[in-house]
């Protein structure tokens, strides 16, 4: 099956999914640019000092939202909660205004959505939409998983960053949707990307994976209109790429590096090779075809990922002809709560993700 037919079992949740990111990531782009050419404010820390903006409680809100109205009886595994939106200090009601006000101007932007996706009218509603995503997931049953933000530097920088959801069932990701407002349709090298800015990548399991221009479009648009995409399944190391995060903190290049070494990659061509990315951007331009291989190593034994921040690209590598899974290659568990029981995450195009593994196993254990 190359569609998803209006009676498939997963429509609605695909048609809901993609609207409620293409209305995000126009909020999300509009904020990251304001931001980016600024450098003022929107900007509030959090007590690990990540920077949080005013548009990851927008994106959650609308996108919370969106699902309720939809499917009541889903729960919802979010990164974000109302907490310091409700304080009755300067912080708070500054925060709670700028919110209010870019949602209802992104609401008045799309209002061709408004009948599916519904309106937020007040600050109380944004409050109690934001905090529908604190369900604990879990094993059994049905729920969403949501990053309003993925990327919160590159999203500052005016980089990459993406929106993503992923439906989850029993456990598994049955579905995957993220929009990518600055990536270039064509990545070849950190130096080296064209073409239109902006793309929506959706996956549904069993059917496969799919790419469209994020913001050329009104509505909707069927799978059948998209563009089907594959992973390349490259294994020569003066072939492969390698996608990596950008920040130092939430992964360790100097083992990522040996990796690559120990791949038999070229010391003097490895830097063209590696391509340095915020969010699951990565794993978007993995299931393109445009990298092979992405690596998160751990930073530390203890260390464990947010399961909204791999979900949908999950999806979306595995229905492209990719395979993901923890530094031993076990599949990543999405049925254990809020966090991932593994270390690491590593991807790559099926003829080529065994030995990979083997790779990170050697430079784990040397």
């Amino acid at each position: 099956m190359s569609t998803v037919p209006s009676n498939h079992p997963y429509y609605k949740e695909l048609e809901i999914a993609s609207i409620a990111v293409m209305r995000t990531s126009i909020l999300t782009k509009e904020l990251s640019d304001s931001i980016a050419t600024t450098q003022k404010s929107g900007t509030h820390t959090k007590d690990d000092k990540s920077p949080v903006t005013i548009g990851d409680y927008a994106s959650q809100a609308i996108i919370n939202h969106a699902i309720k109205l939809n499917f009541p009886e889903d729960e919802i595994v979010g990164e974000e909660d109302a907490e310091v939106l409700r304080k009755d200090n300067a912080e708070g009601k500054d925060l709670s205004a700028k919110v209010l006000e870019i949602i209802s101007d992104v609401q008045s932007q799309t209002s061709q959505y408004n009948d599916r996706l519904g309106k937020l009218e007040n600050e109380a509603e944004i409050y109690d939409s934001i905090d529908l995503g604190n369900s604990q997931g879990g094993s059994k049953g049905r729920f969403w998983a949501l990053d309003p933000i993925d990327g919160t530097k590159g999203f500052l920088r005016g980089d990459q960053f993406a929106v993503c959801l992923a439906l989850i069932e029993d456990g598994k990701v049955v579905l995957g949707v993220i929009g990518c407002p600055n990536l270039p349709a064509t990545v070849i090298s950190n130096e080296e990307m064209s073409g239109t800015k902006g793309g929506l990548f959706s996956a549904v399991r069993g059917v496969g994976s799919f790419y469209s221009n994020l913001f050329d479009k009104q509505d909707f648009t069927p799978l059948a209109e998209q563009e089907k995409i594959k992973m390349t399944q490259h294994t020569s190391p003066e072939s492969l790429k390698v996608v990596e995060g950008v920040e130092k903190g939430h992964s360790s290049h100097s083992t990522q590096s040996q990796i690559k070494d120990k791949l038999g990659f070229n010391n003097e061509t490895v830097s063209k090779q590696t391509i340095n990315l915020d969010s699951q951007v990565k794993y978007c331009v993995l299931a393109k075809g445009q990298a092979d291989v992405y690596l998160r190593l751990p930073i530390s034994d203890t260390y464990r990922e947010k399961i909204w921040d791999h979900a949908a690209g999950n999806i979306l590598v595995y229905e492209s002809g990719g395979l993901v899974g923890d530094i031993h290659g076990n599949e990543l568990n999405f049925g254990n709560g809020r966090h991932l029981n593994s270390q690491g995450v590593v991807a790559g195009n099926k003829s080529v993700f065994k030995k990979v593994i083997e790779a990170v196993g050697d430079v784990l254990q040397a």
